[in-house]
């Protein structure tokens, strides 16, 4: 008879089989310290041990990646540099990026057989050792290359989006750049939707592919990006990633080196934007609420570096990608505070021949500038008026006036239907001298009555004004049916 020998281990079991085992002789006596003294601790172990641990089917995939790395290195145990995805591509947002590089760092972890360098977070251990200890610039730069002091650098290339997911090749390059080896493509998930770009990464691109085409241009205009079917925060949000990254292309070392010098100038909303280059953008939304963009740069009416319409994830612009028509836009992004500032009308709609009065209560000492936006994007200053100290004075905190009679003003009867809104800026001091100037020049004066403000003004008041530090909004639709 054979000797006892246990099967092969059923995979789909956790228990070895011991079909067609043969004992090689007949169990010892109870004299001999047989019985089951022996055979039932040997069994139960036999029957307890885990049975052989299934390989990861994701970390088994890396296993002829990493043989051919290891060949490449000339020694099995690796120390690998995950660098990440290049900085230039689009398929991936900032935010993915940074999640992806950290899944293929997990998935080569768990092989086993590599350690990792800290390549991609040399920033954060820098700071980490600058806010605890303090560095100096050649221990700064030691630590630098210390972070890429691997067998090889594993570079993430070709991304590609599908659904959820994200499809890339690992490539491994070593420290001489004497061999390099490529892994068959890597699946991992990725938490949002498909095709949404990096907006940051669509202009730098955009930016690139303008510097390539004109060398030598001097100066770009930049035009405000406009909201396809209304007006959107968006819009503006998008004109200030725009013009970081063309700064970003002036201060580049190899412009400065070159002394290519590229002037930046951002173009007031409204106006006319014209220039020897210029750059223009589109937002756009759709009833999904996918959100798009649209850039191209011209000289002389040529063309230059177009984007074409890339979709684009707006979760780090802070900004409401809904297009509204324009007192609707002025009214939704405004930056109110009701603790502050309060207007509201004494009736809505008003009436032909009734008498139209709103009520203004300050919670705040504050100066208030308040002018009454058409739909058509003009403008009249309201308050203050020029000769009447009355207005010109700041509100006390808990004081409240009616606009018009409370500032010593005519009377204000409805006649034909329309719809403006009344809108009303407190600053704490005031606003600065040039603002307070241009706001006094268009505002009524006892003699006069107030200058109409055309739509570039009303666009470039209504940025300027907002960005006073501590400035507070408030708004209230004029309706007369």
């Amino acid at each position: 008879m054979a000797p006892c020998k246990a099967a092969e281990p059923d995979p789909e079991s956790w228990f070895p089989s011991w079909r067609d085992c043969v004992p090689l002789r007949s169990p010892p006596s109870p004299a001999e310290g047989g019985g089951f003294g022996v055979a039932v601790p040997l069994l139960l172990a036999l029957l307890l041990a885990p049975s052989p641990a299934r390989a990861d089917p994701a970390t088994a995939a890396l296993t002829p990646f990493l043989d051919a790395v290891a060949a490449c290195a000339g020694r099995p145990d690796l120390t690998l540099a995950v660098v990440g995805v290049e900085p230039g591509q689009t398929a991936l947002s900032r935010e993915q990026a940074e999640e992806v590089r950290l899944a293929v760092e997990s998935r080569l972890g768990a092989t086993g057989r590599v350690r990792l360098a800290p390549a991609a977070d040399v920033v954060r251990v820098k700071a980490l050792r600058e806010g605890t200890t303090g560095l100096s610039g050649a221990e700064a730069e030691a630590q630098i290359r210390a972070a890429f002091a691997g067998d090889a650098s594993v570079f993430l290339v070709e991304p590609r989006r599908a659904g959820e997911t994200a499809a890339l090749r690992l490539q491994a390059i070593t420290r001489t750049a004497a061999c390099k080896a490529t892994s068959e493509p890597v699946i991992v998930p990725v938490r949002v939707g498909a095709g949404v770009a990096d907006v940051d990464a669509v202009m730098e691109g955009a930016v690139r592919a303008f510097a390539q085409a004109a060398p030598n241009a001097g100066a770009v205009a930049v035009c405000p990006f406009v909201a396809e079917g209304g007006h959107s925060t968006c819009a503006g949000a998008l004109t200030d990633r725009l013009v970081i990254a063309l700064d970003a292309e002036a201060r580049a070392a190899n412009r400065i080196l070159r002394g290519a010098r590229l002037d930046v100038r951002r173009e007031p909303p409204g106006t006319a934007c014209a220039g020897p280059v210029t750059a223009r953008g589109r937002f756009l939304a759709d009833r999904d609420r996918q959100t798009w963009m649209e850039l191209e740069f011209a000289r002389d009416g040529a063309v230059l570096a177009p984007t074409g319409r890339r979709r684009i994830g707006i979760e780090g612009l802070g900004c409401d990608p809904t297009p509204r028509p324009f007192l609707d836009h002025v009214a939704a992004s405004a930056r109110t505070d009701a603790g502050r500032l309060a207007v509201a009308p004494t009736a809505t709609p008003f009436a032909a021949g009734q008498r139209m009065e709103l009520r203004i209560e300050s919670r705040a000492r504050q100066s208030l500038y308040c002018w009454v936006v058409a739909p058509d994007e003009t403008a009249f200053v309201a308050l203050p008026v020029r000769g009447n100290p009355a207005s010109l004075a700041p509100l006390k905190a808990g004081e409240a006036r009616a606009y018009p009679r409370g500032y010593g003003l005519d009377e204000i009867v409805a006649g034909a239907p329309f719809e403006n809104l009344f809108s009303c800026f407190g600053v704490e001091g005031g606003l600065p001298p040039d603002l307070a100037a241009r706001w006094l020049a268009a505002a009524p004066g006892a003699d006069g009555e107030a200058a109409l403000l055309r739509p570039p003004d009303v666009l470039d008041l209504l940025d300027r004004i907002r960005a006073v530090p501590g400035v507070t909004e408030a708004t209230a639709r004029i309706v007369v049916r």
